[in-house]
């Protein structure tokens, strides 16, 4: 049991070691190269966010995407297939059982 145990750590701890490309990729070089960004006081950054104003058009916006995006939903819940197609794979299946 011991040597298993020792076995899984050592092999948790060689995987931690390895590099995660798609993850390096995904930083540009000017990203990487920017300075760190300031820190803005709790104050300010609150005054900002008071100016921010959801108008009729944001509603009417969100409004769209959200039917869009239910309509898009419903159709992503109908079968795949249909039945006839399915109907003609199945008894291929029986004939090859």
């Amino acid at each position: 049991m011991l040597r298993l145990s020792l076995a899984f750590t050592f092999a948790a701890l060689l995987g931690a070691c390895s590099d995660f490309p798609q993850l390096d990729d995904a930083v540009s070089p000017a990203a990487k190269t920017a300075p760190y960004p300031s820190l803005v006081p709790m104050d300010q950054a609150l005054a900002n966010a008071q100016d921010v104003q959801i108008t009729d058009e944001t509603v009417s916006t969100l409004n769209g995407r959200m039917n869009g995006l239910k309509r898009r939903a419903t159709r992503a819940k109908r079968p795949v297939i249909d039945t006839e197609t399915r109907n003609r794979l199945q008894d291929a299946i029986k004939r090859h059982q």
